[in-house]
C-alpha cells in the first residue's frame, strides 16, 4: 500500500507541531522582561549604527532605487559607526579596533561605489576605507603600553 506525498506531509507536519507545542505555551512576561535590558540606553553603539543605516537607506531611496539604497546603507552605517567611535573613545570594548575597521570599510565602499558607480570603485573604496583606520590605529600613541611597562620593570 502506497501512501501519497500529501499524507506524508500532513503526518510530518502534525508530528512537528506536537513536538514544538510546549514552546508556544511559554509564559510571555518573561520574554518581555528579558527585552527590557536591550534598548538604546544599554547599546548606544549598535543603535547609532542602526539609525545611520536607516537614514542612509532613506536617502538612497529618495535619490534612486535598487543599488542606491545599498550605497546609502553602507555610507550611513559606516559613517555613523566611525563618528560614534571617534566621539566616544571608551566605547567598543575589546572589539573597538574591529568596529573601527569595519565601519571605515563600509564607509569607503559606499563612497567609492557612489562616486564611480562600478565594482572597481567599490573595491578601491573598501581598500581605502580599511587602510585609513588601520593606519590610524597602528600609529596611535600608547599602543604598546604593556610592552613598555614590562621593559621598564626589568633590572
Amino acid at each position: 500500500m502506497k501512501i501519497s506525498n500529501k499524507l506524508w506531509a500532513l503526518i510530518l507536519s502534525l508530528g512537528l507541531l506536537l513536538m514544538t507545542a510546549p514552546a508556544f505555551g511559554a509564559d510571555m512576561p518573561h520574554v518581555i522582561k528579558g527585552l527590557k535590558n536591550h534598548g538604546p540606553a544599554q547599546h548606544p553603539y549598535f543603535f547609532s549604527v542602526l539609525g545611520g543605516s536607516v537614514i542612509g537607506m532613506g536617502v538612497g531611496a529618495l535619490i534612486g532605487s535598487g543599488n542606491d539604497i545599498t550605497k546609502g546603507l553602507l555610507v550611513g552605517g559606516g559613517g555613523a559607526s566611525t563618528a560614534y567611535l571617534l566621539g566616544n573613545r571608551r566605547s567598543g570594548g575589546a572589539y573597538r579596533q574591529w568596529y573601527m575597521l569595519a565601519g571605515g570599510t563600509a564607509l569607503g565602499t559606499g563612497i567609492g561605489w557612489t562616486v564611480c558607480g562600478c565594482g572597481d570603485g567599490a573595491a578601491l573604496g573598501a581598500g581605502i576605507g580599511f587602510g585609513a583606520p588601520a593606519i590610524y590605529l597602528a600609529s596611535k600613541p600608547g599602543r604598546n603600553r604593556t610592552a613598555q611597562t614590562q621593559q621598564s620593570t626589568r633590572p
